[in-house]
């Protein structure tokens, strides 16, 4: 299975756009707890990430999920918390798992027939899922984000209008 044009091309908006945007947003509005939290921003990429692909590829059902690990990382066994986005696409039976907020993981947005990481990927071979449950992306959206402090709606706006700003631009990375 593999990625159409479409998907291709969205893949690239989402991790050379999408991403820096965010990321610069949250850091400005909060450069101390950005700090503090190593950049970590997995709940915010997930569902601001959804909203947004639910319009770039509407074909797919779009969900958010929220998941408890155990992994090793840098030697060590640890567990964690970790958002991540998970789309069905029933007429092309075909589904994508993406997740563009790992720190110590290669991203991802791949081709899947599951919501499951792939454990043949040297990234991902001693990740494991001990939990999930799916976040409902509106009541998300409807929250007060934490780094910004500014509702979900209200901070998907300005994301938008500063990918627009920097498509425009031509500033894609």
């Amino acid at each position: 299975m593999k990625l159409n044009q479409i998907e291709l091309l969205t893949k690239n908006l989402m991790e050379k756009l999408f991403v820096p945007t965010l990321h610069s947003i949250l850091q400005k509005a909060n450069p101390q707890a950005y700090k503090k939290w190593g950049g970590n921003a997995c709940r915010q990429t997930a569902i601001f990430g959804a909203a947004i692909l639910r319009y770039l590829l509407p074909e797919y059902t779009w969900t958010v999920w929220d998941g408890d690990f155990s992994d090793i990382v840098n030697g060590k066994k640890v567990k964690y918390n970790h958002a991540w986005i998970h789309g069905v696409n029933k007429k092309e039976r075909k589904g994508l798992l993406i997740d563009l907020s790992r720190l110590y993981h290669e991203r991802l947005f791949l081709p899947v027939t599951k919501n499951k990481y792939p454990k043949k990927h040297p990234s991902y071979q001693h990740m494991r899922l001990i939990r999930k449950k799916p976040m409902d992306i509106e009541e998300c959206l409807n929250d007060i984000e934490y780094y910004t402090g500014k509702p979900g709606h209200e901070l998907l706006s300005i994301i938008l209008t500063e990918m627009d700003k920097k498509q425009a631009m031509g500033l894609m990375d």
